[in-house]
Formats: structure tokens, C-alpha cells, sequence
């Protein structure tokens, strides 16, 4: 007789498809899986890797802010979004855009300081304000991102030390912010002295995504650009670009032994290589079709449904229908076998949370089981609509 307690899944476990029996998972929002691309493309860059070097010396020590080759490499990656090829110095490698947050909010904001974020907005930024006694002024948001008068409000009432912005396919509201209003953000920044953290995972696969607002006011940007959004989720490489040199190194060097923001060198080898060979366009381009399939289905299945899907972008915010809180559709959609994000965990404050749900499209494996998702999405949508 088997008597071993039943296994408890851990709340990371459940974002996550484990056996075919699970719900489907649709909190996390990845790329897309493209193996048929991504396999032979990796594969070569390992062999090509190994041919240059021993594995005991690619992985035998510390990368630290990554080599001159990877700086050089990030350089010409961030270019294609900067619109212009940033000084090396200026370049720090990561293992993620969460590690660099983790390091960038204590580092220019610090505790007791405030830090300017949409009202909606990266779960993990309470977590890391929470960690370092930083406050976060939330930014009103409408259909075209924050709105420039309730930042200037803001920075006026609060004296942000920086702004946390997700300016390309924001998250949760997948939302882009135009150029024009980006302007208007980077003048009110430069005008209350506040720094920008510009997190840029979502801008690779749309194929017209507005220039960075780092690329507008690089002398008070932070640029960060991660590949777990484009390329793999996996692939736990970030890219910083930093004011100057010297804020790059004041800011990341010290105590460096007693932190863990450095890239694992072997990833950092890999995106190198991808990135000086140009193959990691072809990862890319396959995302991109990818993508594009999944968005088809989501507007087949939510045709008749309010949803906001921008080009390019890995998740869906889909309104409630009237009456229907926010739990009650991720409830009802839980015991139908969905897992979908409810909108509590994306508010700052005290502000009630929106009646709207949040879900990805990339984790599912194939386009089958994302369809029967979308199926159940859209009846239970339609049963709460009837009720």
C-alpha cells in the first residue's frame, strides 16, 4: 500500500503545464516555443563556441558585467532599438531584467526614496520596493500609457528620484506609448531630475515599436533589453545601458562578490554568438510568425469580446463582463481549467483593481492547446455576460 502524502505543487508550479491533466497555464506570458528554428540555431552556436574554446574556460570563471566581446555584441544589439551604437562602457551584462531591477531600484532610489511607476504595472516592482523601503507613486494610465499631467502631478507632490517605465506593449495593458507622449515623458523627467528605468522586453518582436525613450534622453536612462521575452524564456541574458561609464560602474561594481546579477557565462557565450553571427535574427523572425499565428486565434475565439491585443505582444487584458469582478471570471475560469491573472497583483495602491483579467499566449506548446484555452475563455466569458 503506497502510503506517501499526495505532492504539493508550489505556487511557481502552478504557472506552469506539467501532465496533460493540468489546467492550462496561461499566467506567465513567454514567447512562443519555435524548436524548429531555435534547436539548429542554438545547436550551431554551442559547436561553434566549443570549436573556439574548452567548455572549463567558457564556464571556468566569472563574466562579471560580461566580456569586452559580449559588451561589444550588446552594443550592436541595443543599437537596433536605440537607433544609435553605445559606447561598451556603458554596457553591463546581466542575468535578467529582474536582477537588474533588483540592483538599479536600490541603487538610484534607494530607501526612503520615491519611485514613479504606472498604476498598473511589473508585479515584481512592489516586491522589490517592499525589499528596500522605496515608495512607488503611481501615474495615472489611459488608452495611450501615462499620462504626462499625472506625471508632472507626480514628480510634484513626490520628487521621484526615477520612473520605472514599460513604454513598448505594457504590461498588463499591452498598451504603446506613442512617440509624441513619450517626449512629453522624457521632458518632465529632465525637468524634476528624475532617472528613467526603461524596461524594453516586449519591444523585439513588434516590427514598428516607437524609439525608446532611452534613445531621447540617454544622459538620464537606464536601457534595459532581456531575450527571455524574444528569444527563450531561459535564455537568462539582459542587456543595461547606462548614462555613462561611470554611473555603469558605480552602480554595478561595488560589492560585486556579494551579489548575483552577473549572466552565467555559458548563456552569455550563447547570446554572443547568436548575436555576432546574426542567427539571432532567425530566432526572432520565427517568434514573430509565431506570434502573429497565436494573435489569429485570438481574435477568432474573442471576436464578439472586448480585448487588447497589441502587435507583437505576448499577453492579452481583456475586460470582464459588467457585474463581474476581476476574481470571479479567474474563479470560474480555474474550475473550468484555465489559469488566467487576475488584476490585483498589477495595481499600485490603494486603487480598486480594474475588472479585467491578464493571460499569455506563449506557454502553451502548440496552437491545439492554446485554442482549447481560448475556447473556454470565450464560453465562460459569454456565460457571465448571460448570467
Amino acid at each position: 500500500m503506497n502510503t506517501a502524502a499526495p505532492a504539493v505543487k508550489t505556487p511557481l508550479q502552478t504557472q506552469v503545464n506539467n501532465r496533460p491533466n493540468d489546467p492550462i497555464a496561461l499566467r506567465l506570458n513567454p514567447p512562443p516555443p519555435v524548436p524548429y528554428v531555435f534547436d539548429p540555431v542554438v545547436s550551431t552556436a554551442a559547436t561553434n563556441i566549443l570549436a573556439k574554446e574548452a567548455l572549463s574556460k567558457v564556464i571556468g570563471h566569472h563574466r562579471w558585467c560580461g566580456t569586452e566581446a559580449d559588451r561589444r555584441a550588446g552594443a550592436e544589439f541595443c543599437a537596433s532599438r536605440l537607433g544609435y551604437r553605445a559606447d561598451e562602457g556603458r554596457l553591463v551584462l546581466t542575468s535578467s531584467t529582474q536582477s537588474t531591477l533588483n540592483m538599479l531600484i536600490p541603487g538610484l532610489v534607494g530607501a526612503g526614496g520615491m519611485l514613479a511607476v504606472d498604476e498598473l504595472t511589473y508585479p515584481p516592482i512592489k516586491a522589490f520596493a517592499a525589499r528596500y523601503g522605496v515608495g512607488l507613486a503611481p501615474v495615472q494610465m489611459d488608452d495611450d500609457g501615462m499620462i504626462p499631467d499625472a506625471f508632472r502631478k507626480v514628480c510634484k507632490i513626490h520628487r521621484p528620484k526615477a520612473l520605472y517605465a514599460l513604454s513598448t506593449l505594457q504590461n498588463p495593458t499591452t498598451v504603446t506609448m506613442s512617440l509624441e507622449r513619450r517626449k512629453e515623458a522624457v521632458a518632465i523627467a529632465r525637468e524634476f531630475g528624475a532617472f528613467i528605468i526603461e524596461d524594453d522586453i516586449y519591444s523585439l518582436i513588434p516590427q514598428d515599436a516607437p524609439s525608446p525613450l532611452s534613445a531621447l534622453a540617454p544622459e538620464i536612462s537606464w536601457y534595459l533589453l532581456g531575450l527571455a521575452k524574444s528569444v527563450a524564456p531561459g535564455m537568462k541574458v539582459a542587456y543595461v545601458v547606462a548614462p555613462s561609464m561611470e554611473a555603469a560602474a558605480n552602480l554595478f561594481w561595488p560589492g560585486v562578490r556579494a551579489t548575483f546579477w552577473m549572466t552565467a557565462p555559458l548563456s552569455a557565450a550563447l547570446a554572443t554568438e547568436l548575436i555576432e553571427t546574426a542567427s539571432i535574427g532567425k530566432i526572432l523572425d520565427a517568434v514573430r510568425s509565431a506570434t502573429a499565428a497565436r494573435h489569429t486565434l485570438v481574435h477568432q475565439y474573442l471576436t464578439n469580446i472586448d480585448h487588447r491585443l497589441g502587435d507583437g505582444g505576448l499577453h492579452v487584458w481583456m475586460p470582464t463582463p459588467p457585474n463581474i469582478t476581476s476574481t470571479d471570471l479567474t474563479t470560474r475560469l480555474e474550475q473550468a481549467g484555465v489559469l488566467v491573472s487576475k488584476s490585483d497583483g498589477f495595481v499600485i495602491g490603494e486603487a480598486e483593481a480594474p475588472r479585467a483579467i491578464r493571460f499569455g499566449l506563449g506557454n502553451p506548446s502548440d496552437d491545439s492547446t492554446l485554442e482549447s484555452a481560448l475556447a473556454i475563455i470565450a464560453a465562460e466569458y459569454d456565460r457571465c455576460r448571460l448570467a
